[in-house]
């Protein structure tokens, strides 16, 4: 009788067709595209016809992507951020403090919005108003990182570093705020406060907030 061979644990991964891999390289050009021009031009006086022509694609086939140009500037913030915020929390070192690791997520973004001042301030201008179909994208992005803050905070509280009854979710949202209103600040500063005096005054924001509740 014949012996069953064994299967692999994991199945591997169907072959990408060409078509497929054609329609995804032409969706990141299009973001890409989209966000060099959000950068140097600002949302209002880029068009789809630039973005398009910048990306090597007919003005028709970008809209077989997206509907409007603010889709592609959710689509844009959403990779850029969900990337960076991802990395920053799967990364955080061992042993920090809840403030040393509110810091690192925070830091990270920052150092994200210095490298591109100009696709920051289109983030910070136009996402605020953005209509209901993309609403949800950018509040989902909100949610996640001030989830993921508290439940650093509720961790802190469990390793009795922290007030064990202190309101672990209005916290975290709280920081966000923090760290927004700083990002507007030093925006409308032209960026021209270095990066890291922007994040000392973070910390300086962060530390009160939090002071109240530690445990030392």
């Amino acid at each position: 009788m014949a012996t069953a061979r064994p299967r692999s644990a994991t199945a591997p991964s169907p072959p990408v067709g060409r078509r497929d891999r054609n329609k995804r390289e032409k969706r990141n050009r299009i973001v890409e595209a989209a966000r060099e021009l959000f950068s140097s031009k600002g949302f209002e006086a880029t068009t789809t016809a630039e973005i398009a022509a910048r990306a090597d694609v007919a003005a028709g086939t970008l809209f077989l992507y997206v509907a409007s140009k603010e889709d592609l500037l959710v689509l844009v913030f959403r990779e850029e951020m969900d990337r960076v915020a991802d990395e920053a929390f799967a990364t955080l070192p061992a042993g920090l403090s809840l403030l040393d690791e509110l810091l690192h997520v925070y830091g990270a973004l920052i150092a994200l919005h210095a490298r591109d001042p100009g696709l920051a301030r289109v983030f910070v201008k136009e996402l605020m108003f953005v209509g209901d179909a993309n609403r949800p994208s950018v509040e989902a992005f909100v949610d996640g990182l001030v989830d993921r803050s508290a439940e650093r905070i509720e961790r802190a509280q469990r390793a009795g570093a922290f007030q064990p009854g202190a309101p672990a979710h209005a916290i975290a949202e709280n920081c966000f705020r923090l760290y927004i209103a700083m990002l507007q600040r030093w925006l409308g500063l032209g960026g021209q406060v270095a990066s890291g005096e922007h994040i000392a005054r973070l910390r300086a924001a962060l530390e009160l907030q939090l002071r109240g509740f530690e445990i030392r």
